[in-house]
């Protein structure tokens, strides 16, 4: 049985999903669950890191959005 790869752009198939199907796919692509939280060291340098990215607006969008 031959085998085909087929290249297809995300975010057409993304905008025909309906808002479950993304949540659903968000859950399992993307969350993982860690079982021991962050030292407040750490948070501390998220928040600093993530205020930085926000400042020189290096944050990007969700696709799924509206």
């Amino acid at each position: 049985m031959r085998v085909k790869n087929v290249s297809v752009p995300l975010d057409i198939i993304i905008k025909k999903l309906n808002e479950e199907a993304k949540q659903e796919i968000f859950e399992k692509v993307f969350l993982e669950e860690d079982t021991i939280p962050l030292t407040a060291e750490e948070k501390q340098e998220i928040i600093k890191l993530a205020e930085q990215e926000l400042k020189n607006r290096e944050t990007i969008s969700w696709p799924f959005g509206k």
